[in-house]
């Protein structure tokens, strides 16, 4: 009987042990099968080049992607295509939330709800946007001894408004995120003009973090090589200030002009140095071809104390980003530039309004 029974134990605990083999093995295999697949996703994303690569293009590799992308409006003129990759933990993730029990389980056997998210966005036959990002639940101990849970976060991809524009490389920008609480979270922005060669190098998203059994707990394990570059990032932005780009150089001042439908030229006709805030009153030059709500002929402006601003002087005065520079010859260029370039939709006949009497924009319905 005793025997009977002692073999009885040894069955139910081997058979847990294999069972739990069985699932730890499921779990690390899943782990390895969505870096696979990321890895071949971040390829193929990376191999289509902004500003060159076509409409044929995104399509071919929607195609090797069926299952898991996903369109908004889709023609040559305009294509929205988004591909997401989850493992098992993230496809269900609201059962694992309601059931405690097996979550824990899931952790202990070391499973990491995990995601990957890509874009591309084609306009007028050529792709002007692309990105992917990964998102990890990462698991980590506190100097306390204490365990603490958050999304560990890494995206890369252009954008279409900068928080500044560094003068060193006004296309791209590194930086991470602390307003999240339970996450952390690193970026890699670029525009579409970026060089080709600064894309590939900042953007090489490390999906080994899926897999390695101590977990990836900052922005820098998924952003090794751009996260090199935030310590120069955060020296400048110190020295200029995070909006430093008030003194904005002519690069920065093309960057800013691709994302704007109004620049306008003015003319300082009053100056008030008063305390505490010195102001200016200027008058528009350019001739604006829509009523705008609220528009004046003549407006105030706040001046830095430092600025060098006499009456008389022409300034451009941006709609959103450089605020107001000098309108010399050679920012002028810049901005006319940027406007030629035209990000808000490429070939965009909007000129800006200082330069000449602009045409009708074009709106493309979706």
């Amino acid at each position: 009987m005793r025997r009977r029974f002692v073999r009885l134990l040894g069955g139910i605990l081997g058979g847990m042990i294999v069972a739990t083999a069985l699932l730890a093995g499921a779990i690390r295999l899943d782990q390895y099968h969505l870096r696979w697949q990321a890895e071949r996703l971040q390829s193929e994303i990376r191999s289509l080049e902004l500003r060159k690569s076509t409409y044929a293009d995104a399509r071919r590799l929607e195609a090797r992607w069926t299952d898991e992308s996903t369109e908004g409006v889709c023609r040559p003129s305009w294509c929205d295509l988004q591909i997401s990759l989850q493992n098992t933990g993230s496809a269900h993730l609201e059962f694992l939330l309601n059931h405690l029990a097996v979550r824990a389980i899931y952790h202990r056997l070391d499973g990491r709800v995990a995601g990957v998210y890509s874009f591309i966005h084609i306009r007028d036959g050529l792709l002007w946007e692309k990105g992917i990002s990964l998102g990890i639940e990462t698991l980590s101990t506190r100097p306390d001894g204490s365990r603490v849970e958050y999304e560990l976060e890494g995206s890369i991809g252009t954008d279409d408004h900068f928080t500044w524009v560094s003068a060193r490389h006004p296309e791209w920008q590194v930086g991470g995120s602390n307003i999240c609480t339970s996450c952390k979270m690193g970026w890699v922005q670029f525009t579409p003009f970026a060089d080709p060669q600064d894309v590939l190098r900042l953007t090489d998203l490390n999906f080994a973090c899926l897999t390695r059994w101590r977990h990836c707990t900052e922005p820098a394990d998924l952003l090794p090589t751009a996260w090199k570059e935030l310590p120069a990032e955060i020296a400048e932005r110190a020295q200029n200030g995070w909006y430093g780009w008030w003194r904005c150089t002519p690069a920065a001042i093309r960057v800013v002009s691709r994302r704007t439908h109004h620049v306008d030229l003015v003319k300082v006709i009053k100056l008030e140095l008063k305390e505490p805030v010195p102001s200016m009153t200027v008058r528009r030059l350019s001739r604006v071809p829509f009523q705008l709500e609220n528009w004046w002929p003549e407006f105030p402006l706040g001046m830095d104390p430092s600025d060098n601003i006499h009456l008389g002087d022409k300034l451009l005065l941006f709609e959103d980003g450089c605020q107001t520079v000098p309108a010399t010859a050679e920012n002028m260029k810049a901005a006319e530039l940027g406007a030629n370039e035209g990000w808000i939709n490429p070939a965009h006949p909007l000129k800006l309004h200082y330069s000449s009497t602009p045409l009708k924009p074009k709106i493309d319905v979706r």
